[in-house]
């Protein structure tokens, strides 16, 4: 099957998507938090039971994505571990709202997880959120979209829509696709 490419669309999310959308890459990044931030390919075969080659395409992918990067063992030595970057590192928000997302919609009770601390205190973490400049959290309806273009910014999308008022017509000529083009 031939991977589609997002690098076209006019969509943050979608163009991350080529670099951890594929099957496996999240957990591949999981894993590297979990091991402290370093590993080596045996480990996280054997850790995720992954097979070779799709490690290896998973790592070449994020590799060159600057997400990790691969660093010698030892000088001059001819093994090597692979280690997150700065970029890498920045994905924790990312990891950690995924795991509490399934937590709260998903995960039956009684059932046991990866429950997260501060190291410091021992205490659980709290909810990962979208906070305004002032670090006042938002919420769905206080967000709106804009599409930045090298002629400006423009508004495309406001939230929540209430579907409820708009016309089948109206529903169809949503402002949606200007998503799926490349902004120029």
């Amino acid at each position: 099957m031939v991977k589609k490419s997002f690098s076209d669309m006019a969509c943050s999310l979608a163009q991350s998507m080529d670099v951890i959308g594929e099957w496996w890459s999240m957990l591949i990044v999981r894993d590297f938090f979990v091991g402290g931030g370093r590993r080596r390919f045996e480990q996280l075969r054997d850790s995720l039971g992954i097979s070779r080659n799709i490690l290896t395409e998973r790592l070449r992918t994020l590799t060159d994505a600057g997400v990790i990067e691969k660093v010698p063992l030892q000088e001059g030595g001819r093994r090597y571990a692979y280690q997150l970057t700065d970029k890498g590192r920045d994905l924790l928000p990312v990891i950690v709202s995924i795991i509490q997302w399934w937590e709260r919609w998903e995960q039956e009770p009684g059932e046991g997880y990866m429950n997260m601390r501060d190291r410091q205190r021992g205490e659980e973490i709290g909810q990962v959120s979208v906070p305004n400049s002032r670090g006042e959290p938002l919420q769905y309806g206080d967000l709106f979209m804009t599409l930045r273009t090298p002629r400006g910014e423009m508004k495309i999308r406001e939230w929540p829509l209430d579907f409820r008022s708009l016309s089948e017509d109206d529903l169809l000529d949503l402002p949606g696709d200007s998503l799926n083009a490349k902004a120029s």
